[in-house]
């Protein structure tokens, strides 16, 4: 199969009728829009803003949105090397964001995150080779009141040299992140020209534009900082009880939010998707690991390709308690999936019980996963070399390729092998202790922890930082 022809949920008609739903209920049903700034940029815009209730927006707008917003967006990392090109068909995966709760490496026993947790589990990740950025997986709840998010974006910073998204409360947590971005960076102009971090935000299902969710998008634009502006509707809840009308619903509130930010700034780094699922109607549960989650991400990354916007879609994440075959089951169909879609940013690897709990465990399995999914998805090359018919030809029938030099010289680069699934005989698993899957994640992930350091920041960077930090300005 071609690359961009690796999987397709909607046909060319059927994103064409979403496309034209969505303009509908942009246009004729319209959004609640609390935010005052997003209301004048609107109203200068020629929307009639009279009823910040009903605010509807003309197709037209829409569509000038979609031409101004770009199909590429630049991300690098603490070091300014480019980390991360959001265009069509190249994914990157990390970790997802504000998990109440964190297994402990050591105990095993599920607690209540804080600070050095979220240090710890940004430390591990900048270990990882197919993790691509970080979030930070865990809420620091003791953290002053309202600066969680700062003390997050805080411990992931001097942590990970890794590209970093964050979220925040409102405008004034956006703008402290930002400063302190500058001072790991360089300075505000380098950062707008090469910026290390993306912000996390969205509109309030069904149809709010809040002016938190705005808010700080609106100064992302301010500073060329890339930010995802997405729903997250549930079936049955937030949205109608049908993959149809909560996908339409998705997608308008997206693209509403696109002629927002487009007419604040053109050219602003919009990143669309959706964080779209089903309400579990025995346990109310937002489901991670339902089956309608792939199927989103599938229409998702169809819509984003028809729209040429780069795309932020949910995986590698599990509605289990624990890491068990469930967790291993969602893990994998989700992030071969969403390997398959071309989404641009897979976040939310690691997850368990439904986004409440992260563990070290989990997110290292999710980093195997990946890396067997990439394997699986490498294209191949019909060459001398890779089809080797001379030595096919040296070994002749009932031969053997054991001893070959080209074997000893290719396998490494050739096959994938596991780094922490079980491949040995009976008698080499049952001498070894028989490990479960689970025990081997644990002790690996102790040996990586343990030896890992991440690149510190500068020193007049840290005190540049902890100055920020000092003088902010919670917006709660």
């Amino acid at each position: 199969m071609r690359r961009e022809q690796k999987y397709r949920k909607l046909t060319e008609k059927q994103a064409a009728q979403v496309h034209e739903y969505a303009l509908q209920l942009i246009e004729e049903v319209g959004f609640k829009i609390e935010c005052a700034e997003a209301r004048d940029i609107l109203g200068n815009a020629g929307c009639d803003v009279s009823n910040p209730d009903r605010i509807k927006i003309p197709r037209k707008l829409v569509n000038e949105a979609l031409e101004a917003a770009p199909s590429k967006i630049d991300v690098y990392d603490r070091k300014g090397s480019l980390a991360l090109v959001l265009k069509e068909w190249n994914s990157y995966y990390g970790t997802g964001s504000d998990c109440v709760t964190t297994i402990d490496l050591y105990s095993g026993q599920r607690k209540l995150c804080k600070k050095e947790d979220i240090e710890k589990l940004a430390s591990f990740c900048d270990s990882l080779p197919n993790i691509d950025f970080t979030m930070s997986f865990g809420i620091a709840h003791d953290a002053p009141e309202g600066g969680n998010f700062v003390h997050q974006y805080d411990a992931m910073l001097r942590n990970t040299t890794k590209p970093i998204i964050v979220t925040g409360h409102g405008r004034n947590d956006m703008h402290t992140m930002i400063e302190m971005a500058a001072s790991a960076c360089g300075g505000i102009e380098a950062l707008k020209e090469k910026p290390p971090l993306i912000l996390y935000t969205e509109p309030l299902s069904p149809l709010i534009h809040t002016e938190m969710g705005v808010g700080k998008g609106l100064v992302c634009c301010d500073y060329n900082v890339p930010f995802i502006y997405i729903a997250s509707p549930y079936m049955g809840a937030t949205a109608p009880v049908s993959i149809e009308g909560t996908l339409v619903q998705t997608v308008a509130e997206s693209l509403s939010g696109l002629v927002i930010f487009q007419k604040k700034c053109p050219g602003a780094k919009f990143i669309f998707g959706g964080d779209a699922t089903t309400m579990d109607m025995r346990s109310t549960i937002f489901s991670y690991g339902a089956p309608e989650v792939n199927i989103f991400n599938a229409c998702l990354a169809d819509m984003a390709h028809f729209y040429k916007l780069p795309f932020f879609c949910i995986a590698g994440a599990s509605d289990s308690k624990t890491l068990d075959a469930q967790a291993g089951l969602e893990y994998g169909l989700s992030i071969y999936e969403s390997t398959l879609n071309g989404c641009n940013i897979i976040h939310d690897c690691g997850y368990l019980e439904s986004g409440l709990t992260s563990s070290f465990e989990s997110i290292l399995f999710a980093d195997e996963i990946i890396g067997m999914v990439k394997y699986m998805l490498r294209p191949l090359e019909f060459k001398k070399e890779s089809v080797a018919l001379d030595l096919i030809a040296k070994a002749g029938p009932g031969g053997n390729f054991i001893m070959e030099e080209h074997t000893a010289t290719r396998f490494k680069d050739v096959l994938w092998l596991p780094r922490f699934l079980e491949r040995n005989m009976y008698e080499k698993w049952e001498e070894e202790g028989k490990r479960t899957t689970r025990q081997i994640l644990n002790e690996s992930a102790k040996a990586i922890y343990e030896n890992h350091k991440p690149m510190p920041l500068a020193e007049e960077a840290q005190k540049k930082i902890d100055a920020v930090i000092a003088q902010h300005k919670p917006d709660v």
